[in-house]
């Protein structure tokens, strides 16, 4: 499980993420230690296509970085994409909500989940994700997320 080792001020986290000298994995790396958890990943959102495209994972064996899958048609993807809104759930029935690949998921133990649009203007550019096994993301962790999400928001997801 990654838990949140993150020793520095949360302004520091946020002023490191949005430095464009920071590389976009160190920067991954700094906001998945920020919030605990046992899965964080970064996906990319393809508007066009509906899909999103996993850019970092802190299980790379289980869920690595590649391919797309597809949201079109999704409640998942209306509410998070579309909507531009947080799914914050706990519990099978809300991973299964969420996750094609609920299976997954729920035998590595994890039953909370955090998604959090990464948005810059009116652009959906991806969702930082976290996901952990004993208990609900709380309401500063869902504020710090956004954070988060703001400071990927003003760096730019892919950069």
């Amino acid at each position: 499980m990654h838990t949140s080792q993150s020793k520095q001020p949360l302004s520091d986290t946020l002023s490191q993420i949005i430095d464009g000298n920071v590389t976009r994995d160190v920067a991954l790396t700094l906001s998945a230690q920020t919030i605990d958890n046992g899965l964080f990943t970064a996906m990319r959102f393809h508007e066009d296509d509906m899909e999103v495209e996993r850019l970092f994972s802190t299980l790379p064996d289980v869920y690595p970085v590649s391919g797309r899958k597809p949201k079109r048609d999704t409640e998942w993807g209306e509410k998070v994409l579309i909507r531009r809104e947080i799914n914050l759930g706990f519990g099978p029935e809300d991973i299964t909500w969420a996750f094609g690949d609920h299976e997954t998921i729920l035998e590595l133990g994890l039953q909370a989940v955090l998604n959090v649009p990464v948005v810059r203007g009116e652009t959906v550019l991806g969702t930082i994700n976290f996901l952990r096994a004993d208990k609900p993301f709380s309401e500063v962790e869902t504020a710090t997320g956004q954070l988060l999400a703001a400071a990927f928001a003003l760096r730019g997801l892919h950069a």
